[in-house]
């Protein structure tokens, strides 16, 4: 069904304009090589991914096993350890049949206590993993992907690890993860992330313990005509439709964002029928949107320190920043060079505010609105 998805994962129908890195990643897979994708954050990467690249593989090889974890937001070792160990029992339950999943435990897993239960209602089976050592109280990265690699000798084996630039966050982790990719022979790893400056940090310098890890594959915006094509494919469905130029004019004030566009052109979809969408119509849209997730808005902004709040502000009212540490922006938001540094160092972190080519930019194209019109 053809429609404009936002908050929740884009089926393969109504995803614009991956055809060439959708080509690349799967040829890469194949050879079971190493793949480090970015993209800014709602671009579609993990849509790709699991609702593609996943799919793909699972129908090509009847008999498989699929690894996938989200690290958004660890913390600690700790939370990176719990996370891979749920992921590790989900993709148990979801690659092996009912019927051969004790078997297969026996087989894959002999580092690792292993449990099954069934639910009394439904028979649905549940995973326990834990140490098979009994002195030992946790599970470590290592275990887990030892049994992955395990797996992977026997069967086609595909490891997709979501936001891992957190994992730069937490001290030793990234050495662990080194050490642990090591022991991966068979299966290729794709690792997601949408924190460039944290990617490059963990990849491209040369003292990393990742560094020249796998191949780079890049989701840039997406192309003008193309999104032009995409809207109005959408738009016939209700007699609408919208100028090259004002679909242009919509994309860019959407900073290009797909998420973003996606979310503008189904409330526009909603509202109207049998009408030529023009630029007017769009910035009603957008206020109607910029006004219901106004509280939203507030929430976030008073999680921030008060220099924090002025730093993004002042980006977002200059539209971007080429040097925040000027004396035109460190005077117009009344703050230190060194303070502006600090700030635009924990903004891009918490994944607020971006940098491209020296630009740097409030990610979020609605908030960069609300923050223009309300402060």
């Amino acid at each position: 069904m053809l429609e404009f998805t936002f908050d929740r994962l884009i089926d393969r129908e109504n995803i614009c304009d991956l055809e060439t890195q959708r080509k690349l990643l799967q040829k890469l897979v194949d050879q079971k090589q190493n793949i480090v994708l970015y993209a800014q954050r709602n671009y579609g990467k993990t849509s790709l991914i699991k609702n593609v690249i996943i799919d793909d593989f699972q129908k090509t090889h009847k008999k498989s096993f699929v690894f996938f974890v989200d690290l958004m937001g660890v913390k600690d070792l700790d939370s990176i350890t719990v996370r891979l160990k749920h992921a590790l029992e989900h993709s148990i339950k979801e690659s092996f049949p009912i019927k051969s999943l004790a078997t297969s435990i026996k087989e894959f897993f002999t580092n690792l206590k292993t449990t099954i239960s069934f639910d009394a209602a439904t028979g649905i089976p549940s995973i326990s993993i834990e140490p098979a050592n009994s002195h030992r109280k946790k599970i470590t990265i290592e275990d887990i992907f030892q049994s992955i690699g395990k797996i992977g000798k026997k069967i086609p084996a595909l490891i997709v690890l979501d936001e891992f630039q957190d994992v730069s966050l937490v001290s030793e982790a990234e050495g662990l993860f080194r050490n642990a990719f090591q022991q991966i022979k068979s299966a290729p790893i794709i690792i997601l992330g949408s924190k460039k400056h944290l990617l490059k940090n963990i990849f491209a310098l040369p003292k990393s313990p990742l560094a020249n890890f796998g191949k780079d594959v890049t989701i840039e915006e997406i192309d003008y005509e193309k999104y032009h094509d995409y809207i109005n494919e959408r738009f016939r469905l209700k007699k609408l439709k919208i100028s090259k130029d004002d679909s242009k004019y919509l994309q860019d004030l959407m900073q290009r964002q797909p998420e973003a566009m996606n979310l503008l052109c189904h409330e526009i979809f909603q509202d109207h029928t049998r009408k030529k969408i023009d630029r007017e119509i769009i910035l009603k849209t957008v206020q109607q949107i910029l006004d219901q997730r106004g509280k939203r808005f507030e929430i976030m902004l008073s999680h921030f320190s008060a220099s924090e709040e002025k730093v993004i502000i002042g980006i977002a009212k200059a539209q971007s920043i080429f040097k925040p540490q000027s004396k035109d922006f460190t005077h117009a938001v009344g703050l230190t060079a060194r303070t502006v540094k600090i700030n635009i160092d924990k903004l891009m972190d918490q994944g607020m505010i971006d940098e491209d080519g020296g630009e740097y930019y409030v990610c979020d194209p609605l908030l960069n609105l609300y923050l223009r019109q309300f402060r």
